[in-house]
């Protein structure tokens, strides 16, 4: 497959920096011969060009791997487990391989990560979410393969996007919980480089405010949004405010954490206070009372983002976003 878009190379950087091809590859290799302010500009140029390396000189110019990489910001969140089965099975099919790093939520990591992956000449980029550092937009944008960012299309992509709109997500579970009669309500999230958490949260207190209505929010944690923090977080916010009729939590991994401390403090779900999470995992429906959710299609999310890197069709700089959509049937047993 070809792509338009052109790959900085060794020369760019020293056109523009005005040294020769060879002073740039003595700033790269590290050594010692190159004066101070001189590898401070190339440096600069480097970053500013989004520059990466490229460690298969020695072959063909054309070289590209069967790679493709991939870079999501947790495997703790099952969200992504689901998300990577259905991006790994489409790529093998076509006899690509995936290699996956984990950013844990920090953008600087992602940064560090995609120039390690990229310096290999992969053969597409599928990163998550649409905030990245310069950087990082700098070298995905000067990528010469397809860049497909995974679970948000409420934004600009710099090539394409396949996910969802959390804000209308947000909207759709406080709408169901609005017909159910609810009128205090709670929210529990993790850490604040979950962009498209944070999407959700502002929508759903954003729709709320509409009706005149607060969100008691504790500041947002910086820990895994496992089960030990949905336990812990809901022990805090409820022994804090115990009027409140519902919690919304940023996941169901949390949200059954949740569940999990209701049940063993006698609390009633949904008589006394009603759970909701988001993504629809299998845990939440196995629950003695099933979680209210927002099931959002995961798989086929890493399935279309796969096929967005393999399909020509797909080859194109005027940014295209790839709605997988979501399941808006919130609710069962009456949360």
């Amino acid at each position: 497959m070809t792509y338009k878009r052109r790959r900085r190379t060794l020369r760019d950087v020293a056109e523009v920096a005005g040294v020769s091809e060879m002073t740039v590859s003595r700033v790269l290799r590290g050594t010692d011969v190159v004066a101070a302010g001189t590898r401070a500009h190339v440096l600069h140029v480097i970053e500013q060009l989004g520059y990466v390396q490229n460690r298969l000189a020695g072959s063909l110019a054309t070289a590209r791997s069967n790679q493709v990489a991939v870079i999501i910001p947790s495997l703790i969140n099952n969200v992504f487990s689901q998300v990577t089965a259905g991006l790994s099975r489409e790529l093998e099919k076509a006899g690509y391989n995936a290699v996956i790093g984990i950013s844990d939520y920090d953008l600087e990591k992602e940064e560090s990560l995609l120039i390690s992956m990229i310096s290999w000449r992969p053969a597409g980029i599928i990163t998550t979410n649409l905030v990245h550092t310069d950087r990082t937009r700098n070298i995905l944008a000067h990528a010469s393969v397809p860049v497909v960012e995974m679970m948000d299309t409420s934004g600009s992509p710099i090539d394409i996007c396949v996910g969802l709109d959390h804000g209308k997500a947000g909207r759709a579970l406080v709408e169901h919980l609005l017909s159910r009669g609810y009128r205090r309500f709670g929210y529990l999230g993790w850490n604040d480089n979950d962009f498209a958490a944070a999407t959700r949260y502002t929508a759903i207190r954003d729709r709320l405010a509409e009706d005149g209505l607060g969100l008691v929010a504790p500041p947002l944690y910086h820990a895994p949004p496992d089960h030990r923090a949905g336990k812990d977080g809901l022990r805090f916010l409820h022994g804090a405010h115990p009027d409140l009729e519902v919690v919304m939590f940023s996941n169901d991994t949390a949200a059954s954490g949740g569940i999990i401390h209701c049940l063993e403090n006698d609390i009633a779900i949904p008589d006394r206070l009603a759970i909701a999470g988001f993504s629809g995992l299998q845990l939440g429906q196995i629950m003695p009372r099933r979680l209210t959710t927002i099931r959002t299609k995961r798989f086929e999310i890493g399935r279309l983002a796969a096929r967005s890197v393999l399909n020509p069709h797909f080859s194109r700089r005027d940014g295209l976003s790839v709605s997988c959509g979501l399941d808006s049937q919130c609710g069962a047993e009456g949360f």
